[in-house]
């Protein structure tokens, strides 16, 4: 069982437009107004039924669904098993295997079990299925909660996954979220930023959460109580000796020689409607324990990518401006930005959704005076759903008064993914793993 810890079990805004929707800034003053590759060495495992999804993730706030682009297809080379089912207490041979006792398979599945979860750092390299006929690779690094990082191709475009805690993020290159429909200040914001891709890109809690460290060992427990159904047949995994032990739960690779490690795993044909999460389907993977630099390695990046997380982004929450914004009042030494700025959180369909958490709004009002910064007002504003805000910016300046001169406002508003409250939380929650030498 894991606690819920890791370790057991600048960019611009969209620019809001004028309440009157005349454009993009705010003006006022005191004169007259201005113009408004993976790929594996090894073929994957014989491809089985996919298995159904796994249940789905945890309610969160409403989000944009953007529609699916298309996915990395990657060449099912199909292998010959020849496996030999066992009876209750009888032997199964491989061939050119040796026999193996059902009491022998049980008795390695649960070894591997054990031994997984006391590994410090799981990593994964696979593939698994996003639509029906096609795959897609990815790479994983986890810890026994299910704290992990990683990434995953798609049309030849890499996109990088983060788990933390509750938060399933994404972060990607330009040129992948304007394939995915982003557009416009939005995708200036998001590009080369982690954000919030819970409903975006669903499949990444679909494939992380079953590799949990916890919930791979539930699953190898499994396939021990019920072994006298198993088939198995030889393989050899990273130059080692293996046996390839295949449950309707999932198939399992695990060394012959002591102590039994999974070296392999793959989705099974008839996942449990009950007990730990199914794989994804078409999940095949090699599994492999990181100590050492690899272990530090991973400590360092995911402690870089928490810190990350400062500017991370939910971009189904929007921001415009309620009314006229006002100027007062405004003179040749100051003026003053008064602005009421709402937040709305879309839905699927784009349509307004009622949203289940307060929004953590990053406000700022930059003001002008003749197009020539003069201020940038910073705001923090915990708001709640579909909520208004109102803000004022005062800027001083010396102005000549032998002639006119505009002041302008402009404001500009994201949601963060992650507020500091929570990423403090999960920055120690990390830490105390680090520092306590626990199973990471």
């Amino acid at each position: 069982m894991t606690d819920g810890t890791p370790w057991g079990g600048d960019g611009h805004g969209t620019r809001q437009g004028a309440g009157d929707g005349s454009g993009p800034e705010h003006g006022g003053g005191f004169g007259p107004p201005a113009p408004p590759v993976y790929g594996s060495a090894r073929p994957p495992y014989p491809a089985t039924p996919a298995c159904a999804p796994p249940p789905a993730s945890r309610p969160r706030r409403a989000t944009l669904l953007l529609a699916l682009a298309g996915v990395a297809t990657a060449v099912l080379v199909a292998g010959l098993l020849i496996a030999s089912p066992w009876s209750d207490g009888s032997a199964g041979t491989a061939p050119g295997g040796s026999p193996v006792a059902a009491a022998d398979a049980a008795r390695m599945l649960r070894e591997a079990a054990d031994n997984l979860e006391k590994a410090q750092v799981l990593s994964y390299r696979g593939e698994f299925a996003r639509d029906a006929g096609s795959t897609t690779p990815f790479d994983l690094q986890t810890t026994p909660g299910g704290w992990g990082r990683g990434s995953l191709g798609d049309e030849g475009l890499t996109v990088r996954m983060l788990t933390a805690g509750d938060n399933r993020l994404a972060k990607a290159d330009q040129a992948y979220w304007k394939s995915r429909g982003y557009s416009g200040d939005l995708l200036d914001r998001i590009s080369g930023h982690w954000l919030d891709a819970a409903s975006d890109l669903p499949e990444i809690d679909d494939l992380t959460a079953p590799l949990a460290p916890a919930n791979v060992a539930a699953l190898l427990r499994d396939a021990a109580g019920s072994a006298s159904s198993a088939t198995a047949s030889p393989a050899r995994e990273a130059g080692r000796a293996a046996t390839l032990l295949s449950t309707p739960g999932g198939r399992f690779s695990i060394s012959d020689s002591a102590p039994h490690t999974l070296l392999r795993l793959a989705s099974g044909s008839s996942p449990a409607a009950t007990g730990p999460l199914p794989l994804a389907a078409g999940t095949d993977t090699s599994v492999s324990v990181l100590t050492g630099t690899d272990r530090d390695a991973f400590t360092t990046g995911f402690e870089q990518d928490l810190t990350a997380l400062r500017t991370a982004v939910d971009p189904t929450v929007t921001f415009t401006t309620v009314g006229k914004a006002r100027f007062s009042p405004c003179g040749s030494t100051s003026c003053t930005a008064r602005f009421t700025l709402q937040n709305s959180a879309y839905g699927s369909a784009g349509a307004e959704a009622s949203a289940d958490a307060p929004v953590h709004a990053e406000i700022t009002i930059d003001m002008t005076l003749d197009g020539r910064k003069i201020k940038r007002c910073a705001y923090q504003r915990t708001m709640q759903p579909s909520g208004s805000v109102a803000l004022t910016c005062t800027a001083t300046y010396t102005a000549a008064t032998s002639s006119d001169h505009t002041v302008r406002g402009v404001p500009d508003a994201w949601a963060r993914a992650v507020p500091d409250d929570e990423l403090t939380r999960l920055r120690e929650g990390f830490a105390k793993g680090t520092a306590g030498g626990q199973a990471a």
